[in-house]
């Protein structure tokens, strides 16, 4: 078992930084498909935001690793450590997104330059989210070594990700048009189908076992979790719907879509806790 404070560190990390990730994803295809100079240079200004996001989840992931000394080891298994990929990718997408946002305070920043860079930064940001959701195949960890724990993760950043993209759209004061309505119906769908496969994963741990017990007794609460995350997920998609409204204000647009990003923060944070509440070894 981990400890408490490992549990929670780990959480905030699964829960920050993937969303993080795929809101900077959501702001890049916005910059990308930008016509307006100024809404262009408002879009490059407000990357800070998902870039210290998936930052601050970085931080509270490395204090599991127990001295800095440690961090460096890590690198050591590129290539055959799942968590020395997922360590070596989130480097990689946070020194590309942060160098980007800092060459983006340039004058003149050509296209040519810094469209390459964004697609380049998205590869990474997607590599980085699939190195965290395969990061737990252990297979002497029987409770995490099944296919729930990367689609849990997926399905986590994508609920979370596309509606805290769109807040920061709305902050950016970006023509939305259709994009609002797009990013709204993947978090519902993410929703319904992260809902689904975590009932699926709560229900397969009475088969999972080791020679002291049986593993849904570790988590107890996992069926209570889920019914939230699935409550706060639907009423933070319903304000993220409300901000899309015509007659919403930029001011309201923004005050709802916050509320929705951290309605379903916490609803995907809930379901993380149970999650490495499920740590259990084979034998003893």
């Amino acid at each position: 078992m981990t400890s408490g404070f490992d549990e929670l560190s780990l959480a905030v990390f699964t829960t920050l930084a993937p969303a993080g990730t795929v809101a900077f994803v959501v702001l890049a295809l916005a910059r990308l498909l930008a016509r307006d100079h100024d809404a262009a240079v408002r879009i490059d200004r407000l990357i800070a935001l998902p870039f210290s996001v998936a930052l601050v989840g970085f931080i509270a992931s490395a204090t599991h690793l127990g001295t800095p000394a440690n961090a460096l080891h890590v690198f050591s298994g590129v290539g055959r450590s799942p968590l020395s990929n997922e360590v070596l990718s989130a480097v990689a997408f946070l020194l590309l997104v942060g160098s980007y946002w800092m060459m983006a305070f340039k004058q003149r920043f050509p296209d040519a330059v810094a469209k390459p860079w964004l697609v380049l930064s998205c590869v990474a940001g997607v590599a980085l989210v699939t190195c965290t959701s395969l990061a737990y195949a252990v297979d002497t960890v029987p409770t995490w070594d099944t296919w729930y724990a990367p689609a849990n993760l997926w399905f986590s950043a994508l609920l979370a990700g596309p509606v805290l993209g769109l807040l920061f759209l709305h902050m950016a004061r970006v023509p939305l048009r259709g994009g609002g309505a797009a990013l709204v119906a993947a978090s519902v769908a993410a929703l319904a189908a992260g809902t689904v496969v975590l009932a699926l994963h709560q229900q397969s741990l009475g088969g999972v076992a080791n020679n002291e017990l049986v593993a849904n007794v570790l988590a107890p609460n996992y069926g209570g979790a889920i019914a939230f995350h699935a409550l706060a997920g639907a009423i933070g998609c319903a304000c993220a719907t409300l901000s899309l409204r015509r007659r919403a204000s930029g001011q309201t647009a923004v005050i709802l879509s916050g509320a929705a990003a951290l309605l379903l923060l916490v609803a995907v944070f809930v379901t993380r806790v149970e999650f490495y509440q499920l740590h259990m070894t084979v034998g003893f």
